[in-house]
This record gives structure tokens, C-alpha cells and sequence, in this order.
């Protein structure tokens, strides 16, 4: 018999916040009794953000439930190796310390000598807790999240702009534009449930794409307009775009003068950089009637929608970049307008959530600053004096402040910023330099877990309940569907705790999460009392019942009444009443600063012959530091190592090769980066980029923020990821390698040693400076803890052709393989993974050959798993069976593979093979006549 009971949740990913649903199918053998239970994923049909459709990485949430290493209960780590190892402890003696440790530090240091670093993976109560414990009881304003290095530089345009940190459109925006505007977004691959809307809208209305990027992505590739721009120069575009507004007679001037303030002062800011489009074209390095192109589509059209994201945001000149977006906005009058408007799109599933309830050092609570009335609003409704009078130190700014051993104690909650950081050395520097680090996250594996004191199991996605808000501001639950594993705990759980050690036991006396998200809302209720024009409010959601909160459906806030809930696709702003004192909304001047002008882009033509800009950014596939996507087989197929991508005039002007490995470098570091060298024609010349997602706990060289240094946005205080001069040198090795099953060589010996998940395990691709050999391997099984096994095992060694081929037996099983070769390998990887652990016989050995010489086909859809090779396959058969055009042969493919079917973000790598099936085809038609 079968049971499907389901659950519906929240995506554990990016800012769309794509409604789940979770099916837990029960089966029941009628004869033995047995149970089996299998958990299955598909999008929530009633959820507004997605209306069932989900993208690779959600389709893969049931996948990456099964964490290596995940952390079940408090553990204390012994960092100086001096005593004994790591022990796991209760949770008693686990809150204790930390109260103890936090206390001893304030009292002896002072409030400013401790921190809390939280992260857009936390739910909204968990965040609400953290802040009031900080801010409210301990009395430090050393509060921020990761979100600083993703959305802070939006939060400051908003809040110059608009009065308040509030995002006016929604997502329903982007399927009612005449023209959408996406500005530094790969939104194919980022966001790719809202581009499926946007492409949508292009077939259903005609709607026009316009990608103003310096990379030709995923989505530009299939975008009506690339603007394939040099990078830092969007500031400028847009400045120029508001002078040709005011130019070509297209303002609103009724709407300005009697909404706005400051018109006259930004388009004279504006004008400063240069207002001609030939100076334009000079400094964005675009052509002339491109830009001129761009402007008239602008103009034109009546309904406009500009959405931006990390390309704005991760810039030392983000703030004014978004500031000079909302002024062309305001100028038109069309803020709060069905199809029009400011689009911001957060990056994490609730950077949102974290932004309404003080999650960053520069905010109180409920959108206040740290004036005496905001301070004397809070203090009052948590019954509290001990509110620091001024804002906390920013994410940069705290790390750079452990390192010089001012903060003494850090507790880290959900996020990775060893690896997430700029300057990447100074962080681990910091950590290690810090006294007492907790840290909060599923698994013990991360970069950062290795500088803990105290290791905190935070429940999962799946164990977890709370909200979520997303870019829209829709509130949406998060549930969790399975038994918390080990003693996880929730971490406003953990926090509540710390805070009944410290004494404040009435003021954390929560019993669930459902009695928090009651006490912000009630919070944002007086709020409002006090300030009127704030738009946020939850008034019709604080007098939930436990159980009206278990069942909460997505609303987007404001909810001013209890009828409210449920309310989708509400525009704010719409009569032109802003949350600022004058009630109008601000123009803000946006000429660029020298604070940022290190990496603008007035430094364009005097490039260093040595040096290039390095740009960085989501790959696909994965998700930040890799966590939680890293161990998913079908995730890691698509981009398994560290790729640097540049152009063929670049690669030879450095003397790299393609396909071999590169050292990236900046002045102050150790250790290069090493990267795969890869050709990507589309990229402007001197410009290069490499995904964000590496890690120590998968490649050996660590992430690329190793070499992004640490400038900040002026206003914002956000990092410029997307930016960085670095210099590039042929990273020379004499021999490199794949090695599946136990470990061959030792990490020591090699330069390059990243991690690949398979089915059913792992492989190592390495590369060395001097050559392998089997006295290497030989040393390795002769380690002491191997003699007593070592007359069981023995090491088959032989050449096939360029190649030498190690295999390691135990007792007749395969246990290893390594392959190794000169030059870089292309290997089915799993083809050969599939026989470890199995009788080695001539089988294996026949099947190796014929592995050599396939090589490999590399996997373009997440989704369905589907490889070039098939794909190009059946295009060829559709071809010949009369599919003769690209449109003919994708719907071809899609319906027989189905992949780009299903979220759509890899129909640009589809839509490329189609042409050039076509061109195959044509030519050979040609050459036969």
C-alpha cells in the first residue's frame, strides 16, 4: 500500500524564493511488513514566486540532504593540538562555555570586543534573535551577514532613494514590461525560474531583452540587446541615460516636481562624467549608435523594468550605480507602475528576511537606524537599555578588526567566510588570531569549521521551520519534513539558550518559532505607530495561533489587516508617497567617487601589460562555498574544476596554454591561485573570470577570493568582487592525473588537487611539478597503519600509450585507480568508478581501454543529466528527419531528452549546438554536391 503525505516548504537557494512541494512516499511490503520511504521534490503549483517550475539545483534538494560529514552534536575543538582532540559535549555544557567565553570577553574588553556574523541561509526568526541577543542584551552593534557582500549596496540606494530599504515592484513586473532590463544579472543561470517568465513574456507580448553585461552569459547570449560593456562603466550608461531623458524632452515633470527632490543637483552630477555619446561610447567602450540604440528603446517604450543584481551590487561603485538606475526610473514617473520600475534581485533565499529584522550592522530593527527616538522605540518593546548608540562594524570591517585582535570572540552562524570573503588570507588570519570562534552549520567539513572552538549542529533545510522573504517581499513558511538528525538544533534554539546562561531568561523564553515571527511582527506594529510612512508591516500577521502559522500561505507584505494574507503582486509607492520626512522621494547625485575609483573604469586605458580585471560570479550548478551542492553527482558534472575563462589574445599575451593550468596572483599573497585555463571567445580582451564556489574542501588551491581584495562601496560598505586587477603566469607541472578510491598521493606533493563527486564516490584530478612514481605510491602503503594489511595488497602498474595506469588490489578487489599523463586528461570519470571496489579481472581492464580512447562528453543539463554528445546526437537524427531549422531541432530535443525543457537555463548552450549541427550539415551537403 502506499501513503503520500507532502509538505510545503521553501527552496533553500536563491532570492526567487520558489515554493516546494515535498513528497514523502511510504511503501509497504504486504507480506514482510517492511517500510521503505522515499522523498521526492517538485515545484508548489500555488506558490506566486514559481507557479510550479524549479531549476536544477532545487530538483536536486532531496540530493543534498545527505551532507559528508554532517554535524550531529556540539562539539569542542582543541585548535592548539597541545591536549586532546576534538569531543563531542551536551548542548548544557556547549551553551555554558559560550556564555561564559562571551561574557569573560565584554567584561575584560568591553561590548565592541565581540561579534556575530549571520548569513541569508537563516530564517527570519533565527535572524530576529540573533540581533535582539547582540544588539538588545549584550549591547554590541557587531552584527552582520553575509548579505553585506551580496545586496548591502541596494539596501543604501533604497534607503537614500526611497526613504526605506524597500524593493517597490514584484516579480509579475517582469511578464508585463515592454522592455526588461537586466544589469549585471546572469539571470538564465541565477535566478533562471524568473528568466523562464521573462522568455515567456518575449514569446507571449513581444517583450524586448536588453543584458547590459561585460560577459557574454547564458542570458545575454539570448538577450534582444547585449551591451557587452567594459567593466565598472554601468554607472556611466545610466547617467547618460538620465541626461538623454532630460535631452530628448522625455522626463515626467509633473511627477518630479510634485514627488521627488533633488532633480536639478543629480542630472548636473550626471552631466559631470560626461554627457555625449561619444564620450559615453569612449568610456563604456560601446558603440555609439548601440548605446543611442539602447536609450531610444528606453524611451519609447511605456513600460520599462531594470533589474539588477550582483554585477551592480559587488562594485566599489555599487550604490551610486543603483542610485543612477532608480533616477531614470524617477525621472519617468513610473515607480510603483504595473510593468515598470527598480528590480532588485537578492541573491539568497532570505537576504530579504535578514534586511526587515536588523541582520546588518547598520540597522536596529524593522528597517530603524540607531537615532535616541529608534533606540528608545526598541529598547521599550524589548524592555531594554543596554541598545548600542551607534551602528557595528560591517563584514570587512569586523574581520579586519579580528585580525588586529580587537574583536575576541565571533560566533558564526550559517555561513562560510573563509571562503565568501574578500581577501580570503586576512580572514583565515583573523580566525586563527581569534580568541573564541563559534560556529554554527550542518557539517564540520567547511573552510571556516577548521578555525572553530565550538562547532554548533544547526538543523538543515529539511529539519528547519520558520520564513522566508523573498526579493519580492513575499513571506513564505519553511518546514521541515524529517526528524532533526543527531541533537541539531534550530539556531534561534541555540542563541535562546546562550541567553538564558547569560541571564536574560524571561526576554528568549520562546517555546517556537511561531512565537518570534508574533513578536517581530508585533514589533513592525509599532513601528509603524511612530512612523507611519515605513512600509513595513505585518500588522495582519501578529496575533497568528500557532497553528494559523503552520499554515501560512506566501504573502507579500505590507499586511496591513489579517484579510491581507495571501496578497500577491502589490506595488508600493504606486501615489507617489515615499517613506522619507518631506514624503518625496530623493534624486540622488551619483558621480564617481575617487574612494572607488581603483577599480573604475577611468583606469581602462592605462592597462598594465601584466595584469588583467578578473571578474567572478555564480556558476550554474552550484551554490556559494559549495556545502550543499558540492556532493550532488549530476551538480558537480558541469563544472568539476576551477576554470579560468579568457579569450585567445589574452591567453597568448600571457603565454598561458588551453587546457593548461594558470597561477593567479596579487601582490600581497602567498601561496597563486591555480585555475584550468579555458577559451571563452566572448569575453573582452584582458578580462577573464572565474566562478565563486571553490573551496579548500574541494580544491586545494581554495576560492577566488583568495585574490579580491578588500575595497568596499563608500556608502554600502559591499565588497567589489567583480572588479580586481590580478596578474596571470603559466603555472608549469610535469605530470597530471585522475585517481578514483583511496588516496595514491599524497596532497603535499601536488600543486593542483581538486575533488570531483561521482556516483558512488569521488576522484581527484592532480597535477604535480615533478613527476609521480610508484616509490611515491609504494611509501604511501607502507605507513605504519597499513603494515599488518600490507601482504594483502600489491600495486599493478603498466603504460597505455601516453599514460601510465597505477591500480591498487585488495585481496583480488580494485581499490584505486590512478591515471596519469602530461598533459591534461579527458576521462569518462564515472565509467571508471563504476568498478571500484569490484574483482579486478581482464573485464576491468578491457572496459579501461576502450575508456581511454572515448574520452569524455561534458553534461549540459542539470536538470535531466544529458550530455553534449547525446545532444548532439539526436539533433543530427532530427536534422535528417526534416528539423532543419534551430527552432525545428531544440523542440526536437526537448521533446525526446527534454533537456532545456524543464528550467531552461542551459537553452543557450541548446540553441549553440542546433547551429552548429545546422552548419555541419549544410557543409556537408555542400562538399557531396
Amino acid at each position: 500500500m502506499l501513503m503520500m503525505p507532502s509538505c510545503k516548504t521553501t527552496c533553500a537557494y536563491c532570492g526567487v524564493g520558489c515554493g516546494v512541494t515535498v513528497n514523502n512516499l511510504i511503501e509497504t511490503d504486504c507480506i514482510s511488513f517492511s517500510h521503505h520511504r522515499t522523498l521526492t521534490v517538485s515545484g508548489d503549483s500555488e506558490h506566486s514566486a514559481n507557479w510550479g517550475d524549479l531549476c536544477g539545483k532545487g530538483l536536486a534538494l532531496i540530493d543534498s540532504l545527505n551532507i559528508p560529514n554532517k554535524l550531529l552534536y556540539p562539539r569542542r575543538r582543541n585548535r592548539s593540538g597541545l591536549e586532546a582532540g576534538d569531543q563531542n559535549i551536551s548542548w548544557s555544557a556547549a551553551t555554558a562555555e559560550i556564555a561564559k567565553n562571551f561574557k569573560d570577553t565584554i567584561a575584560e574588553h568591553g561590548v565592541d570586543s565581540v561579534a556575530f556574523y549571520l548569513s541569508g541561509q537563516l530564517l527570519t526568526e533565527d535572524y530576529y534573535v540573533a540581533n535582539k541577543l547582540a544588539k538588545g542584551f549584550m549591547g554590541t552593534a557587531n552584527v552582520d551577514t553575509n548579505s553585506r557582500l551580496c545586496m548591502s549596496s541596494a539596501v543604501s540606494a533604497h534607503i537614500r532613494a526611497f526613504g526605506e530599504d524597500v524593493v517597490p515592484g514584484c516579480y509579475e513586473d517582469l511578464q508585463l514590461a515592454d522592455v526588461v532590463v537586466l544589469v549585471g544579472a546572469n539571470t538564465a543561470w541565477t535566478h533562471p525560474v524568473l528568466f523562464k517568465k521573462i522568455l515567456a513574456a518575449r514569446a507571449k507580448r513581444g517583450t524586448k531583452i536588453v543584458v547590459i553585461d561585460p560577459r557574454l552569459t547564458a542570458t545575454a547570449s539570448q538577450a534582444d540587446l547585449h551591451l557587452q560593456l567594459t567593466p565598472g562603466s554601468d554607472l556611466h550608461l545610466f547617467n547618460g541615460l538620465l541626461c538623454s531623458l532630460a535631452d530628448k524632452g522625455q522626463l515626467n515633470e509633473d511627477y518630479i516636481h510634485r514627488h521627488t527632490e533633488g532633480f536639478e543637483q543629480a542630472l548636473h552630477s550626471a552631466r559631470q562624467g560626461g554627457d555625449t555619446l561619444d564620450k559615453i561610447a569612449d568610456v563604456t567602450g560601446l558603440e555609439a549608435d548601440k548605446i543611442e540604440f539602447f536609450y531610444a528603446l528606453y524611451q519609447q517604450s511605456h513600460k520599462v523594468v531594470t533589474a539588477s543584481s550582483q554585477g551592480v551590487n559587488q562594485s566599489t561603485s555599487g550604490t551610486n550605480t543603483a542610485n543612477a538606475i532608480i533616477n531614470c526610473h524617477l525621472a519617468r514617473g513610473d515607480i510603483g507602475q504595473v510593468g515598470c520600475g527598480p528590480l532588485s534581485l537578492t541573491g539568497q533565499p532570505n537576504a530579504m528576511g535578514g534586511r526587515e529584522v536588523g541582520g546588518l550592522a547598520t540597522q536596529l530593527a524593522c528597517h530603524l537606524g540607531f537615532s535616541e527616538p529608534e533606540r528608545q522605540l526598541v529598547g521599550d518593546f524589548w524592555q531594554t537599555s543596554a541598545l548600542p548608540k551607534s551602528k557595528g562594524l560591517t563584514a570587512t570591517e569586523m574581520f579586519a578588526n579580528m585580525a588586529k585582535g580587537k574583536i575576541k570572540a565571533v560566533w558564526i552562524l550559517g555561513t562560510n567566510p573563509a571562503v565568501s570573503m574578500p581577501d580570503t588570507q586576512l580572514v583565515k588570519q583573523a580566525l586563527q588570531q581569534c580568541e573564541y570562534v563559534v560556529v554554527s552549520d550542518i557539517t564540520a567539513d567547511t573552510d571556516t569549521a577548521q578555525y572553530a572552538d565550538m562547532l554548533l549542529p544547526a538543523q538543515g533545510w529539511s529539519e528547519k521551520s520558520g520564513t522566508v522573504s523573498n526579493s519580492e517581499r513575499t513571506i513564505s513558511r519553511q518546514r521541515g519534513f524529517i526528524e532533526p538528525q543527531g541533537e541539531s538544533k534550530a539556531d534561534w534554539w541555540a542563541l535562546c539558550e546562550v541567553a538564558k546562561q547569560l541571564g536574560f531568561n524571561d526576554e528568549f523564553a520562546f517555546k517556537d518559532s511561531a512565537e518570534i515571527f508574533n513578536e517581530y511582527a508585533n514589533l513592525t506594529v509599532k513601528v509603524q505607530q511612530h512612523y507611519p510612512e515605513k512600509q513595513l508591516s505585518l500588522a495582519g500577521l501578529s496575533a497568528l495561533s500557532a497553528e494559523q502559522y503552520q499554515q501560512l500561505i506566501p504573502t507579500q507584505w505590507p499586511v496591513e489587516h489579517v484579510d491581507a494574507i495571501g496578497q500577491k503582486n502589490m506595488r508600493l509607492f504606486t501615489q507617489g508617497q515615499f517613506a522619507t520626512d518631506s514624503g518625496k522621494a530623493h534624486f540622488v547625485e551619483t558621480r564617481l567617487s575617487q574612494a572607488n575609483s581603483n577599480q573604475a573604469v577611468i583606469d581602462h586605458h592605462s592597462l598594465s601589460q601584466n595584469r588583467v580585471r578578473l571578474n567572478s560570479g555564480r556558476s550554474r550548478d552550484q551554490w556559494h562555498t559549495m556545502t550543499r551542492t558540492g556532493h550532488i553527482e549530476q551538480l558537480a558534472a558541469s563544472n568539476y574544476q576551477p576554470e579560468l575563462m579568457l579569450d585567445v589574445h589574452t591567453l597568448n599575451k600571457h603565454g598561458l596554454e588551453a587546457g593548461g593550468l594558470v597561477a593567479i596572483k596579487t601582490d600581497n599573497l602567498v601561496e597563486p591561485l591555480i585555475a584550468r585555463a579555458v577559451i571563452d571567445e566572448s569575453l573582452l580582451q584582458d578580462t577573464a573570470f572565474l566562478a565563486m564556489h571553490w573551496s579548500s574542501q574541494f580544491s586545494k588551491s581554495g576560492g577566488v577570493n583568495k585574490v579580491i581584495t578588500a575595497q568596499v562601496d563608500p556608502f554600502s560598505k559591499q565588497p567589489g568582487f567583480k572588479n580586481q586587477w590580478v596578474e596571470l603566469q603559466h603555472q608549469q607541472v610535469a605530470q597530471q592525473g585522475i585517481e578514483w578510491g583511496q588516496t595514491l598521493i599524497d596532497p603535499q606533493q601536488l600543486c593542483w588537487d581538486v575533488k570531483q563527486q561521482l556516483r558512488g564516490g569521488v576522484c581527484r584530478h592532480i597535477a604535480a611539478t615533478s613527476s609521480f612514481t610508484s616509490e611515491m605510491m609504494e611509501l604511501e602503503h607502507h605507513s605504519e597503519e597499513n603494515l599488518n594489511s600490507l601482504s594483502y595488497r600489491r600495486i599493478m602498474h603498466w603504460r597505455d600509450q601516453d599514460k601510465q595506469i597505477y591500480c591498487i588490489l585488495s585481496q583480488g578487489s580494485l581499490k584505486s585507480v590512478l591515471i596519469t599523463c602530461e598533459q591534461a586528461l579527458d576521462i569518462d570519470v564515472n565509467a571508471i568508478q563504476s568498478f571500484i571496489n569490484t574483482p579486478f579481472d581482464t573485464k576491468f581492464i578491457k572496459h579501461l581501454h576502450q575508456v581511454l580512447r572515448a574520452g569524455s562528453s561534458k553534461v549540459v543539463c542539470a536538470c535531466t543529466g544529458v550530455t553534449e554528445n547525446e545532444i548532439e546526437q539526436q539533433m543530427r537524427v532530427s536534422f535528417d528527419g526534416g528539423a532543419t531549422t534551430t527552432a525545428l531541432i531544440v523542440d526536437a530535443v526537448q521533446q525526446t531528452l527534454k533537456c532545456s525543457a524543464v528550467c531552461g537555463s542551459c537553452l543557450n548552450q541548446v540553441n549553440e549546438f542546433a547551429d552548429s549541427v545546422i552548419a555541419e550539415k549544410q557543409k556537408l551537403k555542400q562538399e557531396v554536391a
